[in-house]
């Protein structure tokens, strides 16, 4: 299950106080949406959130702050579908055991079944294009700011660490090697697809699909 990262921010001990810095990091994410991170400043933040200047600059001491803990609000919010891709899909290899696993019929119905599941995560990624808009900002400028770099792993090896044990599951040989590869096709599909504006239901099917039957051996 992914867990949640750390705030480097001020935070806030009250409820009024609380709510005014979760405006500040909504306008964060959406002047990051509509400008890119270089448009982050604290006084066009303190604009569109409708607060005090001073407000952004007590909660965040400089834009590095602000801007790594826009990632970890934004962060938590996304968990669910990852969770919900997680869950599914540690669900339908429950019905399973190394003696179903072992005839090539039913590897084939778990297949199929993992190719709908990561499908449809991928075609739900896709139709949010803010959201795609934001993960890309944030790895981008990851290469820049260290503390974000530090906040990224954090997250990535989050996002990695239930597939290497759904593949740890399946028996496969060093299982961080077939899951590293399986995350890397969700977000070269989900970009794809994202920059396109449009989802290839088939082409998005036989991709996931090719590679599933070559990590996952009968």
């Amino acid at each position: 299950m992914l867990q949640p990262l750390p705030y480097i921010g001020r935070q806030a001990s009250r409820s009024d106080g609380q709510a005014r810095r979760i405006a500040i990091l909504e306008a964060t994410l959406k002047l990051i949406v509509d400008q890119g991170v270089r448009g982050v400043r604290h006084r066009a933040v303190a604009n569109l959130a409708g607060v005090p200047l001073a407000s952004t600059t007590y909660y965040f001491g400089d834009i590095k702050e602000l801007i790594h803990d826009a990632l970890t609000y934004h962060a938590e919010k996304s968990m669910v579908a990852n969770l919900a891709l997680e869950q599914q899909s540690f669900a339908a290899l429950s019905g399973y055991n190394a003696e179903s696993l072992a005839e090539p019929a039913k590897l084939q119905a778990l297949r199929d079944t993992l190719v709908g599941f990561i499908c449809g995560h991928i075609r739900m990624q896709v139709a949010d294009r803010n959201e795609r808009i934001l993960e890309m900002a944030f790895h981008e400028e990851a290469l820049r700011n260290p503390a974000l770099a530090e906040a990224i792993v954090l997250l990535d090896e989050a996002i990695l660490s239930p597939v290497i044990q759904f593949f740890a599951r399946l028996n496969v040989a060093s299982p961080e090697v077939p899951a590293a590869q399986i995350i890397a096709l969700i977000r070269f599909l989900e970009y794809r697809y994202s920059v396109r504006q449009a989802f290839d239901d088939a082409e998005c099917e036989q991709s996931v699909r090719d590679l599933l039957e070559k990590l996952i051996h009968a």
